[in-house]
């Protein structure tokens, strides 16, 4: 990749683009949608854009005018929340297939699917999450709470990651066998031989693949050899969920931690609070916490669960959130 990539407009306008243009609509593109103020964030603490946000709004206008970005107007009534959401724009997917940053197969039709999420505020208050997870940790070492040792040194992109539950999503296939019951021992004994002989040709194999649990975002962090990478799964809760599905879920998450006892899996609830915005409906989410934590504790069959799979569970208020898990990863 060229150290400055120019593209033009016309013949008297043009937009003059670097490396960290280029790894701003990466990130953009792989978390779908966010906030112009989100997009700030991100471009002054993780890419570490020396930028005020006056300019960098200027900026995005200008990558608007060249189709990089597609910006929309929210508004929720008189005084609800008023905010510019963005996604990435056409001419960018071609820029980034050139520069070798997307996949030559990838599939542009989608991208006009980012801009519809049923649930807009669920989706972005899910990414602030995320966001304030990258731009914390980012750059940084965690160390063990007892012995002061390095358990993750932290950087973006190399050993911290922030997954679309889409493209990583928890599944399992599940082996069936047809009308096996029906049949005779030795015509059963007979069938499963042959699944077990390692010749596919003439062996019929049924089954499905099924999803055991799918988070509203993934955040992996790679472990120093000795240490278990971590898998912080997000549930973003903004206390119109039943707690008896959050509950459900923790039954999930166990089993995903029981099949993965070489990874550290935490199920992170985190509960959209007024922080998100100055417009915000929401409340201070302290007594969503206790109430989710009340029925988790009270529940005895939750509590064995999470104890045989090793599963750690975090519920927080989005604002509170990141020195939580920022413990546990030192716990833990």
């Amino acid at each position: 990749m060229l150290d400055k990539i120019i593209l033009k407009k016309n013949a008297r306008q043009r937009l003059e683009l670097t490396k960290v243009d280029l790894d701003l609509l990466v990130f953009l593109e792989q978390q779908r949608l966010l906030t112009l103020q989100q997009f700030y964030q991100v471009a002054k603490h993780l890419f570490e854009l020396k930028i005020t946000e006056y300019s960098f709004k200027n900026r995005v206008r200008k990558f608007e005018e060249y189709h990089l970005i597609r910006g929309q107007q929210f508004s929720e009534g008189f005084d609800g929340e008023r905010f510019k959401f963005l996604c990435i724009g056409s001419k960018a997917i071609d820029l980034l297939i050139e520069n070798e940053l997307l996949d030559q197969l990838y599939s542009k039709s989608k991208i006009y699917k980012f801009n519809q999420k049923k649930n807009l505020m669920h989706y972005l208050a899910t990414q602030q999450a995320v966001i304030n997870i990258l731009i914390t940790f980012n750059a940084k070492a965690i160390k063990d709470a007892d012995t002061r040792e390095t358990k993750y040194p932290v950087l973006y992109n190399k050993t911290l990651f922030s997954r679309s539950p889409a493209l990583y999503p928890y599944t399992e296939w599940v082996r069936k066998y047809k009308n096996l019951h029906r049949q005779n021992s030795g015509a059963y004994h007979a069938k499963i031989a042959r699944h077990m002989t390692g010749n596919k040709s003439n062996a019929e194999i049924y089954g499905t693949t099924i999803t055991i649990v799918k988070p509203d975002w993934i955040i992996e962090l790679k472990g120093k050899k000795e240490q278990k990478d971590a898998i912080i799964n997000i549930e973003l809760d903004t206390g119109t969920e039943p707690i008896e599905t959050l509950i459900e879920k923790v039954f999930k998450y166990a089993i995903l931690a029981g099949k993965n006892p070489e990874k550290l899996h935490i199920m992170d609830v985190v509960i959209a609070d007024k922080s998100i915005s100055n417009r915000s409906t929401f409340s201070d989410g302290i007594g969503r916490t206790k109430n989710i934590v009340k029925q988790f504790k009270d529940d005895s069959a939750v509590i064995r669960r999470i104890k045989e799979s090793g599963l750690k569970i975090i519920v927080r208020p989005l604002r509170l959130n990141v020195k939580k898990v920022y413990e546990a990863l030192r716990k833990y």
